[in-house]
């Protein structure tokens, strides 16, 4: 099943339809060409009629290309796409997508920002580490932060540049990294399915086979064309997508999400591995460390029944895991995750 909004290209400019009659507007308006010398008025109606006449082409040609790209690749995540090598349906690495980072000029640690993957908390215990005090007398807690009313936004980056620019040459780089099945499934239930009456999912709601089928054709014409900065992109767009992975991961500390178990415990050992490394009080790790350790966050979904419907959905039916690991092969690939 298909659904009609499915077809619909990711274009910036506007509607042809409305070019023209803002063309047709400007034109029949005498008080555009008032006071205007004949010669200025030729001239600039010459270069608006170009330029109208480049748009209209352009828009054309984008789908003109778009038509021959559609007629050559995999158009339904969750279909077998027979005839068409495996490769060309996987969704590319390292696109340049968003760079975000916080830091700690403190103690010259950065960490790259993936939403769903200890975004928040990981932003809330580098803002402790660097100023305990003003982080406790704020009456902040690092398991209970907030993202829209963080503490230490101050201390974000948006280029990975900006922070080898405000930290020393021998700065920690810290990644933190996901499986992808648990990460997709942490962000469906959240921000398709929690907040369902918000509409943050392409107009799917809870629907999952439509939701994939949006996702992932949106990611492929964002990998071929130009970045799409809504919610649903952001939150389910490659791991590798972030902070420049491309150039920053052989320099930096990858470092295995866990929301429970010993890999929890891992993960938080090490964390404090970096912070021990470089060289943080140890009260502040026993207090990062203890905040860590809880598990479950506000945002966190583990454990709930929506969660668990959603697991079991995803493990019992082998075309949303095959539209999974064509959306984030490569992530399964360079973390090491079991596809």
């Amino acid at each position: 099943m298909t659904y009609s909004n499915d077809r619909e290209l990711l274009l910036h400019q506007g509607d042809l339809r409305q070019i023209v009659r803002m063309f047709e507007v400007y034109c029949a308006n005498p008080s555009h060409f008032h006071h205007v010398k004949k010669e200025r008025l030729l001239s600039r109606a010459v270069f608006f009629i170009v330029g109208f006449f480049c748009v209209v082409f352009s828009v054309n040609q984008y789908k003109i290309s778009m038509e021959g790209v559609e007629s050559r690749e995999c158009n339904d995540a969750l279909a077998d796409c027979d005839g068409i090598p495996f490769n060309d349906t996987l969704i590319p690495p390292f696109y340049n997508y968003l760079q975000d980072f916080t830091v700690t000029r403190r103690y010259d640690i950065s960490l790259c920002l993936i939403p769903k993957v200890m975004s928040t908390i990981g932003t809330a215990a580098l803002c402790y580490i660097d100023n305990p005090e003003a982080f406790k007398s704020a009456n902040r807690t690092i398991s209970n932060e907030m993202y829209a009313e963080r503490f230490c936004e101050r201390n974000e980056m948006k280029s990975y540049e900006m922070v080898k620019y405000n930290l020393k040459r021998n700065f920690e780089n810290i990644i933190v990294v996901r499986d992808p099945f648990d990460r997709f499934i942490s962000g469906f239930t959240e921000k398709c399915v929690k907040y369902v009456a918000e509409d943050l999912c392409h107009g799917c709601g809870r629907d999952l086979h439509c939701f994939i089928r949006k996702e992932y054709r949106r990611l492929k014409r964002i990998s071929m064309l130009f970045p799409v900065y809504t919610l649903a992109d952001t939150h389910f767009a490659p791991q590798t997508w972030f902070c420049d992975m491309k150039n920053t991961l052989k320099d930096s500390t990858l470092i295995r999400y866990s929301n429970s178990g010993m890999e929890r415990v891992r993960m938080v050992d090490d964390i404090m591995k970096v912070f021990s490394k470089r060289k943080v009080a140890e009260e502040d790790m026993r207090a990062v460390q203890k905040e860590l350790s809880k598990g479950k966050t506000i945002h966190s979904t583990a454990g709930s029944s929506l969660r668990q419907h959603y697991e079991r959905l995803i493990r019992e039916d082998s075309a949303i895991r095959r539209a999974i690991v064509r959306m984030y092969y490569y992530d399964f690939l360079l973390f090491g995750y079991s596809m």
